[in-house]
């Protein structure tokens, strides 16, 4: 007689092997069978059926089919919530608020991404804080709430520190965006201030030769070219496709972004 443990391995082994054979839309509907196979076979709220809803949004995630992802991680999340399951739970809370802030719904984003902080604090894990706070502060940038995206980030930046000292990519990641959000409000002192410490950080972490290393040179271009001082600016522009150049091929995005601003500069010194 097979056991629901086999039968269990068995739907996912059956799953997994479809993601590479199955079209779009069959993968869609492997996954709806999927979740309602393990529906009839496993209870409601225990391990197995809340992993089967979670699963079953990711591949509607993976698909394209957003609202039926949403629909079974919504479903997931309260199940987990109700057997207290919070370590799932703050990882679902978190795929939901990544998931409307990529669809730009920023209120669903927003409500998510204070869930997903509160449970992962319940449960005293503290190793998302920051990335969660530096989302919120993107959502608070792009609607032009300066001063709310300040201090989410500058909160990001402390627990960040906090949890891996002054030295790591993280830290150098919070810099790097909080000196993106100066840069757009114009203080460019404070900008200039943290891109050359997420360089610093980035050269000492990863050495002189890496994409993020270039990003940082990027953007203190930018900033340059935006306050006006050309001269610095060429400097960083030439800097940044050098090190870019280094890892990357040439027709790469970052590097073609890199090159329109430079041409922009060029064009204005003339």
């Amino acid at each position: 007689m097979q056991t629901t443990a086999n039968l269990w391995d068995q739907l996912c082994q059956e799953l997994e092997s479809s993601r590479s054979v199955l079209t779009v839309e069959k993968l869609r509907l492997a996954a709806k069978q999927f979740k309602e196979t393990a529906t009839q076979v496993f209870r409601n709220g225990s391990r197995r059926h809340c992993d089967a809803l979670e699963m079953a949004g990711d591949v509607c995630q993976e698909t394209g089919y957003y609202e039926e992802a949403a629909a079974d991680f919504e479903e997931a999340l309260s199940e987990n919530l109700q057997a207290e399951h919070i370590s799932a739970a703050s990882r679902i809370a978190t795929k939901l608020a990544l998931l409307f802030d990529q669809q730009e719904d920023v209120k669903a984003a927003r409500k998510y991404y204070l869930k997903a902080m509160e449970l992962f604090e319940t449960g005293r894990d503290h190793s998302q804080h920051c990335m969660l706070l530096c989302n919120l502060a993107g959502i608070e940038r792009r609607a032009g709430n300066f001063k709310a995206a300040e201090a989410k980030y500058l909160k990001a930046l402390e627990v960040s520190m906090g949890v891996h000292g002054e030295i790591d990519p993280e830290v150098a990641l919070v810099c790097n965006n909080l000196g993106v959000a100066y840069c757009e409000v114009g203080d460019w002192t404070q900008a200039e201030t943290l891109h050359l410490r997420a360089l610093g950080i980035r050269e000492q972490v990863f050495g002189s030769m890496n994409p993020e290393v270039a990003q940082s040179l990027s953007n203190l271009a930018v900033l340059h070219h935006s306050s006006g001082n050309f001269a610095k600016a060429e400097r960083y522009y030439e800097a940044a496709l050098k090190t870019y150049a280094a890892t990357r091929l040439p027709d790469d995005p970052e590097i073609e972004s890199v090159l329109v601003n430079f041409e922009n500069l060029k064009k204005q010194k003339k």
